[in-house]
């Protein structure tokens, strides 16, 4: 049995490097303008064609993503940016639109196209027509439960698969939400979502001008569009006895150590299954400790339990990430801090592509090395820590 491909979110290049470090076989990141992500996106065309470059050397692969559904005023923007990159094509592109597809076979005839999950694919004949039309790939719509994703890919031998299995989940249909547009005229199917549904909203009868009703009787407010979190980390082998050829994390505006955490915790699981072993359940912990607004198994299993949070439109932030190590010299680390330590304070360390141990802050100096008793995230403040241990770049540290 094929272990399927773990795919990860890729917001910049530093998070890019994150990704595969922690594991992921392969990333995803979109170009500017015409991505669903264009406001977290900080990728130029150099760093593009930079990343591309730094995944292949790795022997990983690389998807772009131009899964907007741009106007006719756009065409020309796209064009110009393909130009630009045909020389350093990355291993696939990732679209929804139509036309889209045409330009991209147009610069890029031998580069896989993979469907996005923005064009809703539930059905086995929409597959049937995206395969003639030269698709390689389908990113399966999240409202599809277990029992249908398997019929679908049972039905479509030589169709691959993929499917998210972690991450926010949007309230609307396969994420095509017009509510951003009408309520401030951003576009969430054009890379602006101002995401309206976590906000709180109350009714007022139409006497009563200027007195609002909460829709649940709460203190902290009403949420009534607010979905949880997909975590299907426990249903792993459901999905590869499935058939599902690529394991998706959503999340490209999420911190490192988010991201870090999340794809350490998910290439644990698929290598765990590979082996024949038990599912870990402190790998439930493990995710627990990174922001979330809860978790739901969304569309699963077809039962839509836990599928909205209605109690709070930010997600709990644990705020115990510490840093990334950035270099080393000797016994001491050096990290930007994301959120405050102190001198003393027990640490966790998580290895790349290795296991996680408790530490023990013993001393912390600043980038000129005078010694310093405590350490503020949130200023990119740099710091070396002293631990009595040999740890390789990139291993995350985190509160206890």
């Amino acid at each position: 049995m094929e272990l399927p491909e773990l795919l990860a979110p890729a917001g910049d290049f530093e998070k890019l490097k994150v990704a595969l470090t922690f594991g992921a076989d392969a990333v995803y990141c979109g170009i500017p303008l015409f991505s669903l992500r264009a406001r977290e996106n900080d990728f130029s065309i150099p760093e593009i064609k930079k990343a591309i470059l730094f995944t292949r050397n790795l022997k990983k692969k690389i998807h772009l993503t131009v899964n907007t559904f741009p106007r006719d005023s756009e065409f020309k923007k796209l064009e110009n940016f393909l130009a630009k990159i045909r020389n350093t094509p990355p291993d696939a592109f990732i679209f929804s639109d139509l036309g889209v597809m045409k330009i991209l076979k147009k610069y890029f005839p031998k580069v896989p196209l993979h469907l996005s999950v923005q064009a809703n694919t539930v059905n086995s004949a929409a597959v049937k027509v995206w395969q003639k039309l030269g698709v390689k790939r389908i990113i399966l719509a999240r409202e599809l439960s277990i029992q249908e994703i398997r019929k679908i890919v049972a039905g479509n031998s030589q169709m691959e698969f993929e499917t998210f299995v972690h991450g926010a989940i949007c309230v609307s249909y396969s994420g095509r939400c017009l509510l951003s547009m009408y309520l401030n005229s951003r576009d969430a199917n054009r890379g602006k979502c101002s995401q309206p549904c976590r906000w709180k909203y109350s009714l007022e009868e139409e006497q009563r001008s200027g007195e609002y009703f909460p829709i649940e009787e709460d203190l902290k407010g009403s949420y009534i569009l607010n979905s949880r979190d997909l975590c299907l980390i426990e249903k792993i082998p459901q999905l590869v006895r499935a058939g599902i050829l690529s394991f998706k994390i959503e999340g490209r505006n999420k911190t490192v150590g988010y991201l870090a955490t999340i794809v350490h915790v998910y290439r644990k699981a698929l290598d765990d299954f590979a082996a024949g072993k038990k599912f870990d359940k402190n790998l439930r912990k493990e995710i627990s400790s990174t922001g979330n607004r809860g978790f739901t198994l969304g569309f699963f299993d077809g039962s839509l339990k836990n599928l909205q949070n209605y109690d709070r439109s930010v997600g709990e932030n644990p705020q115990n990430f510490l840093g990334l190590i950035e270099k080393k010299k000797d016994n001491f680390y050096l990290l930007e801090v994301k959120n405050r330590f102190e001198k003393g304070d027990k640490i966790t360390s998580v290895i790349p592509r290795g296991g996680m141990k408790k530490l023990k802050v013993e001393e912390i100096r600043d980038e000129k090395f005078f010694e310093i008793f405590h350490a503020h995230g949130g200023q990119k403040e740099k710091v070396w820590v002293k631990l009595n241990c040999e740890l390789p770049l990139l291993t995350l540290l985190r509160k206890c």
